[in-house]
Formats: structure tokens, C-alpha cells, sequence
């Protein structure tokens, strides 16, 4: 009865005429209704109101009959039944599908088909397993500026997890077995971070169909689901946080194929539903905006490394594995990449005298390997067929890296016999759930590999015709952002490939370095290695890089090159002038063989950088999870003993150094010595100190080994007398810089040391604490500076009419100065008219850039220091800003208008804080069109 009473209304309205008819006669049988008050029924001509006529009846006659009419409602319309039964069930019944739906994931996690896999694709049957092939990674915690701010443990991210996460890493670095670790983890139960899920769903994005909920049934369940997608999607907006989506390949998902994913990747706030979502390095450019927490998978260690060949490979064959690894060098940096290292266990396993040294290596052994090996299964094939296809097949990876397509079609394999392929493994076939096959090959990785072979091929040919058609693939490469990201690993691979194809490459980047395009779209690279300098121009800046970059580049595709000592002439014209940036947080060991094989490039550098950071976790690489290693690391050097080993056994001389220390808060003996090998290697070394509390006191000791220091900058680092005294007795010194330095002046310290720098061609001041006493030593001690050609000044506010006597000495003894800013100095208008003389007097050649802003200089100061600029002839910029807005008179403007028209290579003026009329800018205005000059005046 309370069923009836419950759900009157819908069975009145959906019951229809049949089952009204079908139920009559049931309660006929049952001697419940009469002959009369079916006929009754059954005679009515709309089946709304035959409906009502039946429920009231029955409700009349009693609870007994009611169940009757009940049980014959779900013999003749068991889907109403069932769909009315969700109204008036309890909740338990839907948490007990929703309970189902649990178990049902975690079994397929803990199942031997997610856990299970071939690593070399299904006709290799050599299988690992995810509990013994995965070993701990270390991952890296990203900021918006892709900076690394700190390691992190698959616990720790999965306890600090912010919604979305990205996990970012290059191809092989074990993005899907983590995804498939933390599925694993929460099927398993043994993860308490994960608890709070109700819900994990591991998603392939490679093969998405349809909506969320047919990808889940087509991926994990199965079709027809007893939950439907309604419910299905009513219950991910219900659970909200506690249903957690790990999806797979963002980097090859295709949007159009699964709308829903994308908005849940990109419009979270719809779902509520917590997203891991991992990618390839190149594309997380698509997707690095919606993150909450960036993760980049690290390097794989080298015990992390052991443990899995062990795991993996028999006693036998992974002390052999180990032992080739232990005597190649270069294989230590690809062993880094867990992909590598289960390609090389999988080749183990059936080439017992497999010896790899580089990637390349590595997948020719495989590409050879999956061919040959499968050859039997084509027997009936020709050779010269087979040949032919292969060749296509090079064809194809070749053509899909320039499309970059991963997917391909049956119309793709027009000319190549699909069971040859298919056979070798070089491609895989996907048919479920599709209406066209779609093939691919079994990496990414494999595809660069097959395309940077076959590109090979066609540059070395002796046949003209496929020699330019691999010419015309490179002329499709021009910038070097395609260079550094696009096709970095097509060229890797085509430099392994052949000694001339290397040659040719290299040629490439020679005319890509000569016609380098530095607008902004070409510079938007994924690794920024920007230095910022406060006399560098932002686009002179992005040069720089830029350069660092290809660099960094073609030494990657010389360690790749199958014979390195032939090669070092070649390359050495090509670095000519460049300069590197060594990043000390992480070395590559390729910069290991370029110092190794080619030190004649290292001494045709311009500039090698590196820069040092002291709180980097110092040296070791963290064996994550292992307090014990946290421990033992915090006794080694804050200064990377892989660093200094790169110039341990150097006896040649770089021509150019720049060393950064930044963020030190303690610097041990070690790192003194270590820093000493490093600085006296260098003909001319640049020195950097910033935020490092913890070098005060020890800078004497630092300076004491540089012995060609010609370029210093202290910033934000208090300095003891002894630290001011070496400054000052590093008499090779070109150009110092002190900013941010407010601790009192020291008796015998840099203001009274400052006249030994004679051969100084740039001092920079900013922010220092300087009162006129100082200052008038300081004026004494720069007399000496002869050879000064910059000047700055910057926001001394306690040097009072101190500045007069230091431009005293400017006027009295630099007449070589090509910049002078004296910004925020109290400049007073006697000072102005001291300078004015001097530039009047000494003619200065060579003076371009003159900034006396921030000061308060009165309109007759300003008016009696105009007339002597005429003679500066080279003069490019000029700032007389204000630090308060005033009205100039009008004198001041007319006589202003008048020297503008005099300075020929005058490009811009600022005057802000100066208050113009309508009649004044007229003024200037008109003198800048009769005199036709293209300076630009800046004003407020």
C-alpha cells in the first residue's frame, strides 16, 4: 500500500493501457476485483483515467490487495517498477550500487590485466609487473614561473595534493605507472592520503570516447553498467572532493573526443572533482594556467635505477645489465629515465650481449631487435616487400612528427603492407570501440626514434632525389624554439644516427644561429634560463638566452653522435663567442663529454654561467622517503661536488666566468676550496653575490682565490671591514656593484678603499648608507678612478651636500665617463651647476647617458645647467625627472626647446614630474619638427 500511495501519481501517468489491462486480469484471478469492475476498466477510453479507477479501487479494498497489484506490476512492466522503486527505496539501496561501483574498480586496480603489461609491446612476450618494475620517483614542485621550489615524495604530493595537479615529465619518465601507482594504492587500501576518496578513476585520455561515463564503462567497467549516466554524473557532482580522476596522456588527448574531460581539466569548478592529470614536458603549455600544483617528475636515482633492473631482471642478468652500466658513463644519465631502463631490462632478457651508451643505441638495439626477431611471422613475404614497408614506416613517423600526428589511419598505410608492421611490432593496431583502425607506435618515443632514423637515411643518401627530400624536412625547421622543443628529439636521434647526418645538423643550427629570429613567439620556451641584469635590456637579455639555449642544444646532439673525437673541428667552429649556463641544481652528464671531448670549444667560449643557489638541497640527490639520507646530505658541500668536477683536471683557460651565489645562509671550507678551482680557471671571471647572509665574513676568503675578477656585485649581503678591504685590493677590478648594503660605513673599509680600483670602468652605488662625511671621502677616493666610464648613484637620501663635493671630483678628474646617473642624491642646484661647468669645459666625447632624476633642482639650477649639454654630442638619453610635480618656468622650457634641437643622437628625454601647458609642449613640439629630430619625450 505505501508503495501505491508513494507512487500514485507516476503510475497514474505512465502505467499505460497494457499493463493496466495485464494487472486486471492478475487481480481477476485472484478474486480481487469482480467481472464488473474489470469491464468497468477496461472500458474506459483514456488509460489516465483506467489507471485512476484501478489504484483507487484497490486502495479501497486493503494493504493485501495492494501487494498483489504490486507483485503484477513487476511481472508485466519491470522497468517501471524498478524505476519507481528508486523513489520509494531507501538510500541504501542506491549506496549499495554506488558500493558495487567501489568494488568494482578495485578489483580491476588490483587485477594482473592493470597490473601486468608488456613493455615492448604485446608480440614481445616479455612481461613486467607494476609491484616489481615500479620503484620511488622524485618529483619537483613547480611554480607559475616553472621554477623548482622544492623535492617532493609520491606521499608527500599525494598529502599536500591541490586541485588540479599536474604531473609534468618527458617521455619514459613513469607519468602512467605513477597515475597506475596511486590506483593501485587506493584499491589496496594502504595509502592513508588516499582514504578520503571514495571513488579513483584511472583514465587513458589516448582512447576516450564519448562523455565521462562511457569513457569509465569502455576503460574500467563495461557497457550497460547497472548505473546509469545520469546517476553516474549526479554522483560525481554529490561526491564532489571525494572522487579523485587520474587521467593519463594529456598530451596526446584529443578534446573533440571527450568534451566532458576537458572542462573538468579546464572549468573545475563545475565538477568539484579532484583531477591528477599528467603530460609530456612540450604540452603543458595547453594546460600549465589551470594548475594548482605542478609536479615535475625527476630524475630517476641511481639506487632507484638498481632496484628495478633487480626487481626485474634474474640474479644473472641484472648483475651483467649493472656491470655495462657501471663502465659506459653516459648510460648513467639515460638510465635517469625508467623507460630506458625497462627497455634495456626487456632487450637483456633476449640479447645477453646487448652493450647500449646512448638512446639512440638503445632503440636501434630495440628497432633491430622487434624486426629481426619477428621476421619468421612474415615469412611469406618478400624481402623486397618488406623492406619497402619499413621504409614507409620511417615514411610515416617522419611525416607525423612535422603534423605531429601519433594517431594514424588505414588510408595512412597506403603503401605500406599493414602484417609487416603489425608483425615487427613497429606499429600497434586499435580497434575496440572504433569505427576505423587507428595504429600507432607502441612510444611516442619509438616514433622520434623511427622518424630521426629514416631522416638519416635520406640526408646521407647517395640518390639525389632523397637527399632533397631530407633537406626539405630541415627547411621546415627555422627557429630555435623548434630547435629546443619541437623537433629536439628527432634531431637527437638523427645526429646518433650518422657521423654526416651529424654534420649536416650541425650546419643547420649554424644558419638557424645566424638568422636567430628574437621576437617574442620564438623566445616562449619551456626552459627559461634568464639572468636578469640591470644593464641588460629585456630583449638583449632574451638574446642571451636564447643563445644558452641552442647551445645547450647542439651539446645534447653531440653527446648523441656516434663518434665524438671526429666531430670536435666541426663543432668548434660553431662555439665559437657562445656562451652555456650549467644549471648546478641538476648537471646533465652530457656537459660531463663536452668538457671531456672537446676542450677546444670550452676555450673558444665568450661565457660559461653558473649559477649557484645555497638553499638547494646541497649535493646528493635525495634518495626520497629516507630520513637517514636527509641526514647525510646536510653534511656535503652547499657548492655541488659534480660542479667542481667538471673543472677538476681543466688546464686550459675559459675566457669568460660568471658565478651567481645566491640565497647562501652558511658556506663551508669545502665550498671556499671548491669555488676557488672553479674561479681560477677562467681568464676573466664575474662574480654575483645575492641574499647571502651567510658569505659575510667569508668573502675575503672567496675573493682571495679569484684572481681575475674583473666584474663584482654584492647585493643584499651585509660585509665585514675585511670583506670591504679584499673589494677593494682586487685591483684587476672593472666593474663593481654594491646595492642594498645599509649597514654603517667601516673605518678602513670600501668608502676609504675605493681609490685602489684604478683600473675600475663601472661603480654602481644603489641603496647604501652613505652620509656627507662619507661622502666626501668617497669623492677624494674616486679622483683616482681615471679610467671610469659609468657612474651610478642611486638613492643615496643621507648624503646631503655631500654630493657636491662628488661631483667636484667628477668635474676635477673623469673625462672618459660615458654614463652618469645620480638619481635620488640630493642634488642640489649648486651641484647641477658644478656638473653643467664641467661639460662645458671638458667637451666629454663620449657621454651618452645622463639620469639626474629624483632630485630637487630649482628652475634657475636647471636653467644655468642646460646651456652645457650643447656640447655634449653623443648625447642618446637624458632624465631630469622630478621628485615632486612643479612648473617649470617658462625661461626654463623655451631654453630647453632650443638645446633639444642641438643634440643630434638624442633619443629620448624624460622630464616627468615636470608640468607642461598647452603652450609648452607647442614650444617643443614645433622645435622638434623645424630641427626634424626623432626623440621622444617622456613627461606626466
Amino acid at each position: 500500500m505505501e508503495f501505491i500511495e508513494s507512487n500514485r501519481v507516476q503510475l497514474i501517468q505512465r502505467m499505460g493501457m497494457i499493463t493496466v489491462k495485464q494487472i486486471a486480469d492478475d487481480l481477476l484471478a485472484c478474486h480481487v476485483m469482480s467481472y464488473e469492475e474489470v469491464n468497468t476498466i477496461a472500458c474506459e477510453r483514456v488509460e489516465q483515467e483506467a489507471s485512476r479507477m484501478m489504484i483507487y479501487m484497490i486502495l479501497n479494498k486493503g494493504s493485501e490487495a495492494c501487494n498483489i497489484l504490486v507483485k503484477s506490476l513487476e511481472k508485466h512492466n519491470p522497468f517501471l517498477f524498478h524505476d519507481l522503486q528508486r523513489y520509494c527505496t531507501t538510500r541504501q539501496v542506491e549506496q549499495d550500487k554506488l558500493n558495487d561501483l567501489i568494488q568494482d574498480l578495485k578489483y580491476v586496480y588490483l587485477s594482473s590485466a592493470f597490473q601486468k603489461y608488456h613493455p615492448l609491446g604485446s608480440d614481445i612476450d616479455i612481461i613486467f609487473d607494476l609491484g616489481t618494475a615500479y620503484t620511488d620517483i622524485l618529483l619537483w614542485k613547480k611554480d607559475i614561473h616553472n621554477s623548482r621550489k622544492g623535492q617532493l615524495t609520491l606521499n608527500v604530493l599525494l598529502e599536500e595534493l591541490k586541485n588540479p595537479c599536474i604531473i609534468e615529465g618527458e617521455a619514459g619518465k613513469g607519468k602512467t605507472t605513477l597515475l597506475k601507482r596511486i590506483a593501485v594504492l587506493w584499491a589496496s587500501e594502504n595509502c592513508s592520503a588516499l582514504k578520503k576518496f571514495q571513488f579513483v578513476f584511472f583514465i587513458s585520455l589516448t582512447s576516450t570516447r564519448g562523455g565521462i561515463y562511457e569513457t569509465v564503462c569502455d576503460q574500467l567497467l563495461f557497457e550497460q553498467y547497472p548505473i546509469c549516466k545520469q546517476d553516474f554524473m549526479k554522483m560525481l557532482l554529490a561526491q564532489r572532493q571525494r572522487v579523485l580522476f587520474l587521467l593519463d596522456g594529456y598530451d596526446e588527448f584529443k578534446p573533440p573526443n571527450c568534451p566532458e574531460i576537458e572542462v573538468m581539466i579546464k572549468e573545475n569548478h563545475k565538477f568539484k572533482n579532484v583531477v591528477i592529470i599528467a603530460t609530456r614536458t612540450e604540452s603543458i603549455h595547453k594546460i600549465r594556467q589551470f594548475g594548482s600544483l605542478i609536479a615535475e617528475i625527476g630524475d630517476l636515482s641511481e639506487e632507484s635505477c638498481k632496484k628495478l633492473i633487480k626487481n626485474v631482471l634474474t640474479n644473472k642478468l641484472a648483475d651483467g645489465l649493472l656491470n655495462q652500466f657501471t663502465e659506459v658513463t653516459p648510460m648513467k644519465n639515460l638510465m635517469k629515465t625508467p623507460l630506458f631502463v625497462i627497455i634495456a631490462c626487456a632487450i637483456q632478457m633476449g640479447e645477453s650481449n646487448f652493450h647500449p651508451s646512448t638512446q639512440t643505441l638503445l632503440f636501434s638495439t630495440l628497432y633491430d631487435l622487434m624486426v629481426e626477431k619477428n621476421r619468421y611471422k612474415t615469412k611469406e613475404i618478400t624481402e623486397n616487400h618488406i623492406m619497402l614497408s619499413i621504409s614507409h614506416c620511417g615514411d610515416l613517423a617522419l611525416d607525423g612528427i612535422f603534423d605531429q600526428r601519433f594517431d594514424f589511419q588505414s588510408e595512412d598505410l597506403a603503401d605500406i603492407k599493414e602484417e609487416v608492421l603489425l608483425a615487427s611490432g613497429l606499429l600497434n593496431k586499435y580497434t575496440a570501440q572504433r569505427l576505423k583502425p587507428t595504429y600507432r607506435f607502441f612510444h611516442k618515443s619509438f616514433q622520434e626514434y623511427t622518424a630521426g632514423r629514416k631522416l638519416c637515411e635520406l640526408l646521407t643518401s647517395a640518390q639525389e632525389t632523397e637527399v632533397k627530400k631530407g633537406y626539405s624536412y630541415l627547411q621546415k625547421i627555422n627557429t630555435i624554439s623548434d630547435i629546443a622543443n619541437t623537433y629536439f628529439n628527432l634531431l637527437l636521434y638523427t645526429c646518433g644516427s650518422s657521423l654526416d647526418a651529424t654534420r649536416i645538423i650541425l650546419d643547420l643550427l649554424k644558419r638557424t644561429d645566424q638568422h636567430r629570429d628574437i621576437s617574442g613567439k620564438n623566445l616562449a620556451l619551456e626552459r627559461e634560463y634568464t639572468k636578469k641584469s640591470e644593464n641588460i635590456t629585456e630583449k638583449e637579455d632574451l638574446k642571451r638566452t636564447d643563445k644558452d639555449i641552442l647551445a645547450e642544444c647542439v651539446i645534447n646532439f653531440f653527446y648523441e653522435s656516434s663518434s665524438k673525437s671526429a666531430l670536435s673541428r666541426d663543432f668548434e667552429e660553431f662555439f665559437c663567442d657562445k656562451s652555456i649556463f650549467i644549471n648546478t641544481q641538476n648537471i646533465p652528464t652530457y656537459f660531463s663529454d663536452f668538457f671531456r671531448y672537446l676542450p677546444n670549444c670550452l676555450s673558444v667560449l665568450g661565457l660559461i654561467k653558473l649559477d649557484f643557489f645555497g638553499n638547494y638541497s646541497p649535493n646528493k640527490e635525495i634518495d626520497h622517503g629516507n630520513v637517514e639520507d636527509l641526514q647525510i646530505s646536510s653534511l656535503k658541500t652547499y657548492i655541488p661536488e659534480k660542479a667542481v668536477s667538471l673543472f677538476f683536471n681543466w688546464n686550459q683557460s675559459f675566457r669568460s666566468l660568471e658565478i651567481t651565489l645566491q640565497d647562501f645562509n652558511k658556506l663551508k671550507k669545502r665550498d671556499i676550496k671548491y669555488l676557488g678551482k672553479i674561479c681560477c680557471s677562467a681568464a676573466s671571471l664575474k662574480l654575483h653575490i645575492s641574499n647571502s647572509a651567510g658569505i659575510t665574513g667569508t668573502l675575503k676568503e672567496v675573493l682571495e682565490t679569484c684572481k681575475n675578477l674583473e666584474d663584482l656585485t654584492v647585493e643584499s649581503t651585509p660585509l665585514t671591514v675585511e670583506d670591504e678591504q679584499q673589494i677593494t685590493a682586487m685591483t684587476k677590478l672593472k666593474t663593481l656593484h654594491i646595492r642594498d648594503l645599509q649597514s654603517e660605513n667601516l673605518e678602513g673599509g670600501l668608502i676609504d678603499g675605493i681609490k685602489n680600483l684604478v683600473n675600475a670602468e663601472g661603480l654602481v652605488l644603489d641603496r647604501i648608507s652613505m652620509d656627507e662625511d662619507d661622502a666626501k671621502k668617497f669623492a677624494e677616493g674616486i679622483r683616482n678612478l681615471r679610467k671610469l666610464r659609468l657612474l651610478y648613484m642611486k638613492h643615496l637620501t643621507a648624503i646631503g651636500d655631500g654630493i657636491t663635493y662628488i661631483v667636484r671630483s667628477v668635474s676635477d678628474e673623469l673625462s672618459e665617463l660615458e654614463e652618469i646617473q645620480l638619481v635620488n642624491c640630493c642634488i642640489s642646484s649648486d651641484a647641477v651647476e658644478i656638473l653643467g661647468n664641467f661639460f662645458e669645459k671638458e667637451h666629454l666625447q663620449n657621454l651618452q647617458h645622463l639620469d639626474l632624476s629624483m632630485n630637487c633642482v630649482t628652475s634657475d639650477g636647471w636653467l644655468s645647467f642646460l646651456q652645457p649639454l650643447i656640447s655634449l654630442k653623443k648625447l642618446v638619453s637624458v632624465d631630469f625627472s622630478s621628485k615632486q610635480d612643479w612648473v617649470p618656468a617658462s625661461l626654463l622650457v623655451c631654453k630647453l626647446s632650443q638645446v633639444l634641437t642641438t643634440l643630434n643622437y638624442l633619443k629620448e628625454i624624460k622630464v616627468t614630474g615636470w608640468k607642461f601647458d598647452c603652450h609648452d609642449l607647442g614650444l617643443i613640439n614645433d622645435a622638434k619638427i623645424n630641427c626634424r629630430k626623432q626623440f621622444q619625450l617622456v613627461y606626466s
